[in-house]
Formats: structure tokens, sequence, C-alpha cells
């Protein structure tokens, strides 16, 4: 009954921070949020991933978008309102987890502080949600293997295999090291393996047989492939010095004096030091479990299991989500990571009171292991806590969540008109505050139909968007490197065929150059049928070309950017 009371506040509380400051410059969200958003917002347009446009492997993603814009309103409102809500109840799941690891409520609270303050990215919801969802499953799988858990674990290996395919494969191979680790026969462990393989392969049978369908499995497979080796090729691990905050040293570490200085030159360091004990954690946990006779939870069924696969779990994440820009993945593999500190909170110092907690193996060294244990977890707590708490009060003053006991609901009601309002285009005709990228998709919305789709170049997803129109060709962005080969350009050509797209928002310069290296049979239609009209710099970065179809004639021209107009000319809501 306690634990639920606290779940509950842990939700609304974590969900009232994360919705009064969503820190966003999009209409309250990032350009990272609108790659996914605008695909699933592509099927309020009647298109559908894989038929109609590249999926990139997150099918699931693009319907719940485009059904959360359908049920709770167009706009962004929704969406924050949202992806707040998945962050809150992931947050609430992770307490429940850590408690039960635990046995402490409090430590559960400590855990679930500690995964807000790591700032999971709205559009990573699901990277939070779905491991917060399968680990208390395998769990439960853990506790009385049978065919009801088995069937809850295929069940939501296919919902993360929707959400994003690497999402399934993790909790695949998390549910076939518990089966190997636990205490069964051999013919039970393949029983069960087979058995979960079949159920999840039968579930994802439909989405498999609508692939096929459309294009092909392998090719498909292949594709999504090669996309993702391409993306992680182009945002590598750069391991950073725990020394060399590239940002320089702040204020507060000029200023500081004895052992605060060195507080504050780890607190400037914090990104380099939370990635390195990321990389730690589960390591040590697999340890401090090496060392355990029960994992420290007599009263838990096979105690030592259940925490062994989330550390490896936790390792799998690492390697896999841990890459750069560090500061914006920390949270990607939080879920696991957090649960076992919260459990190390206990586990450690029971061993260390406890001769009877510690493994045979590890009963002879002791002396030895003891302390190397407590220097490891102090360290490891000492690490996250000082750099975590770093502005964490600053954030929790610009969330209204201190001060006055109504304040984080007038901060509530005032992101909620502020959001409506900044998704009207006409709201930012005369704001000083205008992002040239905000004008440019006042431009789109003005001058083109509602019906019309475009082609973009560049990664602006925001753009099309916030225009509330479709993008053309199946691409809501087209650059090089990405699906060049002829059938991948043939697939395009027929898809704007089809469409009616009259302005393309290609990039200018160099980047325009190896788009036409890329996608020949593409520059080809374009020369073909489209025209140069200009180019111009928005935001003092993106440089755009804007090429119009020879064959329309512009009703009007858009006076702040003096470009043709082939719609109203007047933004409006469409």
């Amino acid at each position: 009954m306690a634990t639920g009371a606290v779940g509950l506040f842990v939700f609304f509380s974590v969900w009232l921070f994360r919705f009064n400051d969503p820190n966003g410059s999009f209409v309250g969200l990032t350009d990272d949020h609108f790659f996914y958003l605008v695909r699933g917002w592509q099927i309020l347009f009647g298109d559908l991933p894989v038929r109609d446009f590249v999926d990139h492997g997150a099918p699931l993603y693009y319907y719940v978008a485009a059904f959360v814009q359908t049920a709770f309103g167009r706009g962004t409102l929704s969406e924050v309102a949202f992806s707040s809500a998945m962050i809150a109840l992931s947050a609430a799941l992770v307490f429940w987890l850590a408690s039960r690891a635990s046995g402490s409520i409090v430590l559960g609270l400590l855990a679930a502080l500690a995964f807000v303050c790591l700032s999971p990215r709205f559009y990573n919801y699901p990277k939070s949600i779905t491991y917060a969802a399968a680990i208390p499953l395998l769990w439960a799988f853990a506790g009385a293997p049978g065919e009801r858990p088995r069937l809850w674990l295929a069940v939501v290996t296919v919902v993360a295999f929707l959400f994003r395919h690497d999402h399934g494969a993790f909790i695949g191979l998390s549910t076939l090291v518990l089966i190997l680790l636990l205490p069964m026969r051999w013919t039970e462990r393949a029983k069960h393996a087979v058995v979960y393989g079949l159920l999840a392969a039968a579930m994802a049978a439909p989405y498999l047989w609508f692939i096929e369908r459309n294009g092909g499995v392998r090719s498909y497979f292949e594709q999504a492939s090669a996309w993702a080796e391409r993306d992680r090729d182009r945002a590598p691990i750069v391991w950073p010095g725990p020394f060399e905050n590239p940002d320089g040293v702040s204020d507060a570490t000029r200023e500081a004096t004895g052992l605060w200085k060195a507080v504050e030159i780890l607190r400037d360091n914090g990104t380099a030091w939370v990635f390195y004990v990321e990389l730690v954690l589960p390591f040590f946990a697999l340890f401090v479990l090496w060392m355990s006779s029960d994992g420290a939870r007599p009263d838990w069924l096979h105690a030592k299991p259940k925490l062994a696969t989330v550390a490896i779990l936790g390792i799998m994440l690492n390697g896999y989500f841990l890459r750069s820009p560090l500061d914006a993945r920390l949270a990607d593999p939080a879920v696991p990571h957090v649960i076992l500190l919260a459990w190390l909170a206990m586990a450690v110092p029971r061993m260390l009171v406890s001769p009877a907690s510690l493994s045979a193996a590890a009963q002879s060294r002791a002396r030895l292991l003891r302390p190397l244990i407590a220097v490891g977890f102090v360290a490891i707590a000492a690490i996250l806590g000082l750099t975590l708490s770093k502005n964490f009060y600053r954030r929790l003053d610009q969330a209204g969540m201190v001060g006055r006991w109504g304040k984080p609901f007038e901060r509530a009601e005032y992101m909620t008109e502020s959001l409506r309002r900044d998704w009207d285009l006409r709201s930012w005709k005369s704001r000083e505050d205008r992002s040239e990228l905000m004008t440019l998709s006042m431009y789109v919305n003005a001058c083109t139909a509602p019906t019309d789709r475009i082609l973009v170049q560049g990664y602006l997803p925001q753009v099309l968007a916030l225009a509330r129109r479709a993008f053309a060709g199946g691409h809501a962005d087209l650059r090089p490197g990405f699906f060049k080969t002829d059938g991948a350009q043939r697939l395009t050509l027929m898809r704007l065929r089809r469409q009616h797209v009259p302005i393309m928002l290609l990039d200018t310069e160099r980047s325009l150059e190896n788009f036409r290296k890329s996608f020949p049979l593409v520059t080809e239609h374009i020369d073909r049928e489209y025209q140069l009209f200009g180019t111009h710099e928005f935001d003092g970065r993106f440089g755009i070309s804007l090429f119009v179809r020879k064959d329309l004639k512009p009703n009007s021209t858009w006076e702040p950017l003096g470009w043709p107009c082939y719609g109203s000319g007047q933004v409006g809501q469409s």
C-alpha cells in the first residue's frame, strides 16, 4: 500500500517537473524529437510506414505519435504532455523496481531521483519505458517459470521490437540470459527458450508479412541496418577526459578553495565521470553478486539470477546506446543502472557487517574484498551524487517546483497556454524571438496547400512538422550517403511522381553537390521538372536552395523571404 502511494507521488511529481520545463527550442520540443514526430504525423496524411515512407525501425513510435495527435489534439502540447507522462511512468516503475531490489522505499526514491537527474530526453521515452516494463516481467518469470509469465515476456519483447527493433533484441537476449541463469534442467531451459521464441515470432508475423508485401523483409532489414550503422559511424564514442571540460573552467570552480574546489572540478567534468561510472556500474554489481551468497536478499526468490540479468542488460545497453554526444545519451541506459545502484546501497553494507552473506568463494578473501567493495561503492555513490545534483535546484526552480504550494500548477497552466500559443504560427508574425527556421515553416505553411508534399534534403524535421505539411518521396530528409542505391532512388521517384510537390528545399554548396553525386536519378528528375529560384541562409547556418516546379506559376510573393507563393500567402493553421 505504501509503495503504491509513493509510486503515485513519484509519477505526478515527475510529470509536473518535466512538463513545466520541456527545454525544447521548437514549441517545447527539440529537433531530434521531430525526427520521430514528423514520421508519425505523416500517418495523419494517409501514409503508412514501409508502404509509403521509409521506416527507420520504429513503426510503433510513429503510430503512437499519430494517435496522440488524434486523441489529444493537434500540436506539441499533447506530445509534451504525453512524453512527460511516459518519463514519469518510467520513474514510478524505476522506484517500484528499485524498492523491490533493495527492500527499501527510501532507496527506491533515491533511484528514481537519480533517473530523473539524468534527464532522459522526451523523444527517447521508449528507451526507458520498455525496459522498466520488461524487468518486472523478467523477475516474475524468474519467480515462477510458467506459461503466463513467458507469454507476457513475449508480448513485451514484440512491443519493444515495434517501438525500435534493437529494444526487442536486447529484451530477447536478457530473457535468454535469465533462462540460462535460473536453476533448472537443460531440457526445461530449451523448452522455455523455444516456446518464448515461437510466441514472439508468431506475434511479430503480421508486421513481417506487411513488410514482405511492401518491399520485402530482407531489403527492409538491410536498409535499416545500413542506416543504423551509418548513423552510429556519424556519432562514434569520443572517450572524454575526466579533467578536460570542453566548456572550460566554471566560475564556481575558480572561486572555490580546498576540498570544495575538487568537488567543482568533478562537477565541471560531470559528463565524463557519469559516463565512466555507467560503464563500471554493471560490472561492479556482477562482482558484488559473485561475492554474495544470496544477493543480500535471502527472502527474495532467485535474487542473484534476477539481478545478474539486470546487470547484463545494463552492459548491453551501455555498449549500444552510449555514444556522442554523451550529455544527451547518459540517460539512455539508465533504468538497469539505477536499479542496481539501489540494490548496491543495501547489499554492500550488509555484506560488510554479515559474514553469512558472503559466498563460499569470497569467504577466504573477505579481508581484501570487503574494503574493495566498500571503496568502490562509496566512489560510485559520491560521483553520481555530486555530479547529478549540479544545477538540480535551479531546474526545480525553473519548473516552479520550489516555493509556494500552488506554484507548480500555475507553471503548468502557463506552459499549457504557452505551447498552445506557440503552435499557432500566426502568433510568430511580429515576435522578435522568432527563429529563422520558424520563418521557413511559416513560408511553407502559407505558400503551399495542405495536400502538397515537400521534399527536404537536410535534417530539418521541425520545419515540415511546424508547417503542418507532409514530406515527399517517402523521406523526411534525404541526406547524402543514405538510401542511394538505384532501387531506393527509383522508389523515391515513383513516390514523387504520384505526389504534388510544388517546391523542394535542398541544401547549398558542397552539401548540394554531394546530394547530386549520391542521388543521380533523383537529381535528373529535379533538373528536368524544377528550377532553382534562389538561396537563403537561416539562423546563420542552414543554407537552403529553393527549387520550384517549372510548370507552376506562383500566385504571389511571400515578402518576408521574397519567395514565390503557391498558396494563399497567409500563414494559417491548416
